[in-house]
């Protein structure tokens, strides 16, 4: 069976993913769910920022950078055209 859950750092740009759980230490994680990094979120993968090491995210209507070693940490499943938000 495929597996159908991968990272945020594995996600492909542009397409919409759920926040399916958030598997680091209490205080990141803390940290990432004040960003909108949580559980049953939205996120869409946009770009590297220049130099590598960082990505920006759309979640909330707000755009994030993100470093890839954190992006590592929170798992996601891709949206289907007929998912709601």
């Amino acid at each position: 069976m495929e597996n159908l859950y991968k990272t945020l750092k594995q996600a492909d740009k542009e397409k919409r993913y759920y926040i399916i759980d958030v598997v680091t230490e209490q205080k990141q994680k803390l940290r990432l769910y004040d960003m909108g990094f949580y559980e049953g979120s939205v996120v869409m993968p946009l770009y590297e920022c220049w130099g590598g090491g960082t990505r920006v995210y759309a979640v909330k209507d707000t755009l994030i950078a993100l470093r890839q070693k954190d992006a590592q940490t929170i798992f996601v499943k891709e949206m289907r055209k007929d998912d709601r938000e």
